[in-house]
């Protein structure tokens, strides 16, 4: 595997979208390591941008997976003033805002921030709803089965008790 990380990495290595690093959790990096989980080696471990904590990757061990990992996970950010990386909705948004005054900029960056902070707690609700809701559907399926299961005793007892009723008919 490590002639195929070094190739990697040397692929990488003017990157400004992923970069490629070793670490000897032996030596200096046995802190990173620990801090990271990191119980067996080698082990690969991922950020993803603006992330904090690392994720374990689990794909193919030799270039071409982890090339195709790297391309598939890793994209190229916006630049706002080149437009490279950008999609259209970007594009738009900078066109709106490129000519714009500091001050304009910090209260529309205000309001932006206001909205995704907004939003999360939007998601945090409706997911904790969700949760609560779910925990109500459970229980009720829960009782439900058990009801049928007694149900079903009580219709087994009542069937022999009219077959056996039947034939003391005849």
């Amino acid at each position: 595997m490590k002639p195929d990380w070094d190739k990697l990495s040397s692929q990488y290595k003017n990157s400004d979208v992923v970069g490629i690093y070793d670490v000897d959790c032996t030596a200096a990096g046995e802190p990173l390591c620990q801090q990271n989980g990191v119980k067996g080696y080698p082990t690969i471990k991922y950020f993803l941008p603006g992330g904090k904590s690392s994720k374990d990757y689990q794909g193919g061990r030799d270039f071409n997976g982890l090339k195709s990992f790297v391309e598939s996970t890793f994209k190229a950010l916006c630049d706002p003033i080149t437009t490279k990386g950008c999609n259209e909705q970007e594009k738009r948004f900078i066109e709106k805002i490129k000519d714009k005054s500091l001050e304009d900029l910090m209260k529309e960056k205000t309001e932006k921030d206001e909205e995704l902070k907004a939003s999360k707690k939007e998601k945090s609700d409706a997911e904790k709803e969700m949760k609560e809701k779910e925990k109500g559907w459970k229980k009720k399926q829960t009782a439900l089965t058990k009801a049928i299961t007694i149900l079903k005793k009580f219709v087994s007892v009542a069937e022999k008790a009219e077959k056996k009723k039947g034939k003391e008919e005849l």
